[in-house]
């Protein structure tokens, strides 16, 4: 019995630009993006210093590292179902944190989601990087 080809339905796949995109943005090199910590979390990685340039040192050098064991670490197949590459799942410090990453349209109010995610200079890109608890 022969096969049918699917029928074309206009769309195009665009899993791997979206992956590239979402790549992009949690290292930190995509122009159109930015990337936020939870107050819970900043909050831990500042720590307990009484002294305030202690604690924002400590804050820039624990996003340093939580950002570098992120993009290190290999995304789990079972939180990427669709390929985007825009949800991971690290331990850091006896911390399990998430990261996701949100696409907007590049309006200037990021208010909706982007109808076009797939292309750099009509979207933006916010990853948010929290403690589990913090979903």
């Amino acid at each position: 019995m022969q096969q049918l080809a699917p029928a074309a339905t206009g769309n195009t796949d665009r899993t791997a630009e979206l992956a590239a995109l979402n790549d992009a943005a949690r290292t930190g090199s995509l122009a159109t993006s930015k990337t936020v910590f939870t107050r819970a979390l900043a909050d831990i990685l500042a720590g307990e210093d009484p002294d305030p340039g202690t604690r924002q040192l400590n804050l820039m050098m624990g996003q340093s590292s939580l950002r570098r064991l992120i993009n290190e670490t290999p995304i789990d197949p079972g939180n990427d179902p669709h390929g985007e590459r825009d949800f991971g799942v690290v331990e850091f410090e006896g911390h399990k944190i998430f990261w996701k990453v949100d696409v907007y349209a590049n309006d200037g109010t990021r208010s909706w989601g982007s109808e076009t995610p797939w292309d750099a200079q009509l979207s933006f890109r916010i990853v948010t990087i929290m403690l589990a608890s913090d979903w």
